[in-house]
């Protein structure tokens, strides 16, 4: 099954190692500043804040603390789900078979913006390892800013 959705979470932040997105950067724990680990009590940062993470699962934006399977975003890089993998295309053009070869001999544990200019796709696959994802960086604003990305997911019965 292939679906593509696009998807633009505005007025919405990185999430906390604990998974929760701080709406006003006023609010950040200084250890999702520095891109530390984050512990519950962070959170604290963020009371009364709307918070919001993209469920890669679901492909849609959902209310913080919801989702298992979202990628991070510390500074300008998004960080891959704990216990999934990621793979960084060499060029433009990223199927399954693709990604299953990635995945297996070039794994990446963090994916800056820099290295997805252009549309450039990566994949992420599921901790269970039974859904991967690809994504295309569209547009990303500096400093925790809304991102907006295209998602096709793919997903492997097994």
């Amino acid at each position: 099954m292939t679906e593509t959705l696009v998807k633009h979470a505005a007025d919405a932040t990185g999430p906390t190692g604990t998974g929760l997105r701080i709406g006003t950067a006023a609010y950040m724990a200084t250890e999702q500043a520095l891109c530390l680990p984050v512990t519950p009590a962070a959170d604290a940062f963020a009371l009364g804040d709307e918070s919001y993470e993209f469920d890669l699962r679901a492909g849609e934006v959902v209310p913080a603390e919801t989702s298992s399977w979202y990628p991070a975003r510390c500074g300008n890089a998004f960080v891959p789900p704990e216990d999934a993998d990621a793979f960084v295309a060499a060029g433009y053009v990223l199927g399954p078979a693709d990604c299953e070869r990635g995945l297996a001999t070039e794994p990446v544990t963090d994916l800056p913006f820099e290295d997805l200019a252009d549309g450039r796709p990566f994949c992420v696959r599921s901790p269970g390892r039974r859904e991967t994802v690809i994504v295309r960086l569209v547009h990303a604003e500096a400093e925790e800013g809304p991102v907006t990305v295209v998602l096709s997911r793919c997903t492997w019965r097994g």
